[in-house]
């Protein structure tokens, strides 16, 4: 069973404020804002029914200890311990600007240009970057993004799956947030 999984379990009470899994809290006013999705819905220029490219992000209020921030994107797919969220995307190697402005349309590389120093893991369909929303019921249309803000750099080699990523940054976080949207890819249609 995956360790995210595992601890969302648990809850967050139980682990001592650990973020891997389940809802991440807020701590030192870390947040994460995604600009294109400010209503709570994502713009179909985000998903498989556009050009499918990631979207920008702003992170604001790094803790002081902050050295480095990582990025996770999930799809809850009707979230259930079994199963847990569907990994679509892995970033790492941020710098701890405040505050950080990662661009859109992140090119799905290994260390993408766009962000110097940057690492990007494989997403849970084993593709590397971001795995635009596309998902095939009308339930299932949550997504999450979380920010880790770390205490250092995670020492792991571009194009890990997300198992690796969190033993890699599980030890580091000195805070985390997440910010949640849905999108309504069959809104209005019947099924």
């Amino acid at each position: 069973m995956r360790r995210r999984v595992l601890l969302a379990t648990v809850g967050a009470a139980a682990v001592g404020g650990c973020t891997i899994g389940g809802n991440p809290p807020t701590q030192d006013g870390l947040s994460l804002r995604v600009p294109t999705f400010e209503d709570g819905t994502i713009p179909e220029r985000y998903t498989c029914d556009g050009a499918g490219v990631s979207p920008p992000l702003v992170v604001e209020n790094l803790p002081d200890r902050t050295e480095s921030v990582a990025i996770a994107g999930e799809w809850l797919q009707s979230f259930n311990p079994a199963s847990g969220p569907s990994t679509i995307w892995l970033l790492w190697g941020l710098p701890a600007n405040r505050p950080l402005e990662v661009p859109e349309n992140i090119a799905p590389e290994r260390t993408p240009d766009a962000v110097p120093g940057a690492k990007q893991g494989r997403n849970d369909e084993g593709e590397l970057g971001y795995r635009s929303p596309c998902h095939e019921s009308p339930d299932d249309n949550e997504y999450r993004f979380i920010a880790f803000a770390l205490s250092e750099s995670p020492d792991v080699e571009a194009g890990v799956t997300r198992d690796t990523f969190d033993d890699a940054i599980e030890s580091t976080i000195v805070a985390s947030t997440s910010t949640r949207a849905t999108y309504e890819r069959f809104d209005g249609l019947e099924l």
